[in-house]
């Protein structure tokens, strides 16, 4: 497309250049520019932005969108957009260079702090088994029916949005469900997209770090029904979120278009009518609006009922027969390194779970508390360059909720592990527990081993039958952050390798 078609009514300063010329693709990495391409210069370092731009037009971009223009006379011979949010007109963009595909496919929107990727999977799980080809977009990365496409940001660049829904439409995928997470949302990367149902999952303490305040962290996650999704150019629009809690209430009341509730309570559209939860799954019976539909899944956790219920209650409003419901909630095994069981020794159950942050933690804690008849032993640590005003509160959290928390180090970054740990270790202390030289079996108290191996071989061993022993913090990551290092480190590998050298075998 000529570079004027692509920027017809939009909100663009003045273009330096030839705006005739034909654009062939559309990059903001500079390293994936090509010949031919329009580029968009994001970096907020004006020094780093203008690095970025030369290499993308030594590679052959024949446009620059750029917030500010500094090259003065010497302005190559690519045209130069210049626009006050290049990260917005890039989202336009590239929706009409790519035939806006989210108007024919049918994307659903997942926001909340915790249960996102649980619920993409569970959607996706329902949709196969309804007959309908489904992808899912999100922390895990991109799959088009199980193929892995991209792996990145939980919510992509726009680009990359556009771009994956465009090849799902291709391949005959017409079900999408997307993670949208607070900070893709503050930077408009889905601003540009036509969403059919969007799903509020639950709110608590996270991303502080980029937010600021709570107020700020919600507002982002309620422009997903407040203003995108009411402009959207599908119709029936659905929003989908918690009738018997207060986000979820405020996001119902900001909604437009079909709105429906779910929750534990019997007066909500959705709402489990008898349930039961041990570590073999959740079984019972729902009703969805109106429907009475009889459920099993191997999801280990009374949180993953309501991630049932809210994937339950967006499929039965999209028109999903209830027969298919119950076959994609009973096929889904739940998403990578979300209480992922994994095999251990006899009579040890050992979960391994993402839970990074305060609520998420405290979920995982109260929900495998009922299951468990011996001790919780809860390796955990806190990441980080992340939100510092966390790590005593889920210190206390660890202290109050399990019987032998594990301190130890979750991607440290550019900090000292040892400062992390001793932030930590004040909520351990506030919940009045005694620190311990080494675990043991039947010993409470808690234990700092800095080391993530080390300490997941020592809660391992120190597990006795009836015990269960949770790894939280990394789930599905492969990796440790360790200053500017990316080192290899899988908790479940761990778990497996230990298991093994302690003569462990299938739980």
């Amino acid at each position: 497309m000529k570079l004027a078609e692509l920027l017809k009514g939009e909100d663009v300063g003045r273009i330096e250049g030839d705006a005739a010329v034909e654009i062939t693709g559309l990059s903001y990495d500079s390293r994936e520019t090509r010949d031919g391409h329009l580029f968009f210069a994001l970096a907020r370092d004006e020094e780093r932005n203008r690095a970025y731009i030369k290499d993308a037009l030594n590679r052959g971009a024949r446009a620059v969108a750029v917030r500010r223009w500094d090259g003065g006379t010497a302005r190559p011979a690519a045209a130069i957009v210049q626009c006050e949010r290049p990260r917005l007109l890039m989202g336009a963009v590239a929706a009409r260079f790519f035939n806006y595909p989210s108007e024919r496919v049918d994307l659903i929107g997942i926001t909340g702090t915790s249960g996102k990727t649980t619920t993409t999977y569970l959607l996706a799980s329902i949709f196969e088994a309804a007959g309908l080809g489904a992808g899912i977009i999100g922390t895990i990365g991109i799959f088009i029916r199980g193929r892995k496409i991209y792996h990145g940001l939980t919510t992509p660049e726009s680009l990359d949005f556009e771009s994956a829904l465009a090849q799902m439409e291709s391949a005959g995928v017409r079900h999408v469900a997307a993670e949208v997470s607070s900070i893709g949302l503050a930077e408009g990367r889905v601003d540009a997209l036509n969403f059919r149902a969007c799903l509020f999952t639950n709110f608590g303490r996270d991303h502080l770090d980029y937010h600021v305040t709570l107020d700020d962290y919600f507002a982002a996650k309620l422009r997903l029904f407040a203003e995108i999704l009411p402009r959207s150019r599908r119709k029936e629009t659905v929003a989908v979120a918690r009738g018997d809690e207060p986000y979820g209430r405020r996001v119902l009341e900001s909604s437009i278009g079909r709105r429906v509730s779910f929750g534990l309570a019997r007066s909500l559209d959705v709402y489990p009518q008898e349930f039961r939860a041990d570590l073999s799954g959740i079984h019972g019976v729902m009703v969805a609006l109106g429907k009475k539909i009889g459920f099993d899944s191997p999801l280990v956790g009374e949180f993953n009922l309501l991630n049932i219920l809210g994937a339950s209650a967006l499929s039965v409003a999209l028109g999903i027969d209830a027969d298919a419901v119950a076959e994609g909630v009973r096929r889904c095994p739940g998403a990578p390194g979300r209480m992922e069981v994994v095999p251990s020794r006899p009579g040890v159950t050992v979960l391994v779970d993402y839970a990074h942050k305060p609520d998420a933690l405290e979920a995982v804690l109260r929900a495998v508390r009922p299951l468990t008849s011996g001790r919780i032993i809860c390796v955990f640590g806190c990441g980080g360059d992340r939100d510092p005003g966390k790590r005593p509160i889920m210190g206390e959290i660890a202290g109050r909720l399990a019987d032998l928390p594990m301190l130890t180090s979750d991607n440290p970054r550019s900090e000292d592990p040892l400062a992390i740990i001793a932030q930590v270790e004040k909520g351990l202390i506030a919940a009045g527990l005694e620190r311990l030289d080494a675990p043991s079996a039947g010993a409470r108290g808690y234990v700092i081993e800095p080391d993530r191996r080390t300490a997941i071989a020592a809660a391992l061993g120190s597990a006795v039958a009836g015990d269960v022993v949770i790894i939280a913090g990394k789930g599905h990551e492969d990796y440790q952050l360790v200053g500017d290092r990316v080192l290899h480190f899988d908790d479940r590998e761990v778990v497996r390798a230990v298991a093994a050298q302690l003569g462990g075998g299938q739980c």
